[in-house]
């Protein structure tokens, strides 16, 4: 791989990395807005757990970043808009989960470095099972 190519690629996976913490602060408070809403015991369990997975996935990304382009990340977050209801904020999250996904696995692709991608790999793994456990609370 020539300088120019590795060079794009830190490039495209940084700017993932902004699209994806964009929504860093309203996603944590949107999962404690359901989390205070939820009516059973269990759910509000898990989406404390849900929680404690974005924060640690989201530092994590940031240290990438970092590694990637010796800053710190900055971003605009997007704003909070309160769920109507429990089941449509979860049936969003669900939405938005999916396309985080997604991005994750783009942002995989876009990295060169072996250790960078074995951490993306772990956020990825945890990510999915955050995907299985709003998957099951909308049902």
């Amino acid at each position: 791989m020539n300088h120019y190519e590795n060079w794009y690629r830190s490039t495209a996976a940084a700017t993932i990395i902004e699209q994806l913490l964009t929504r860093e602060s309203t996603s944590i408070i949107t999962y404690d807005y359901l989390m205070v809403i939820a009516e059973r015991e269990e759910s509000k369990e898990l989406l404390r757990q849900v929680i404690q997975v974005r924060r640690r996935s989201d530092e994590q990304l940031k240290w990438v970043y970092f590694q990637l382009t010796g800053q710190m990340v900055a971003v605009d977050q997007d704003v909070f808009e309160r769920p109507d209801t429990y089941l449509g904020g979860i049936a969003k999250k669900v939405e938005r989960q999916d396309r985080r996904l997604t991005s994750l696995r783009r942002l995989h692709s876009e990295l060169t470095r072996n250790r960078f991608q074995t951490v993306v790999e772990n956020i990825i793994l945890v990510e999915d099972w955050v995907y299985e456990v709003l998957q099951y609370l909308d049902r």
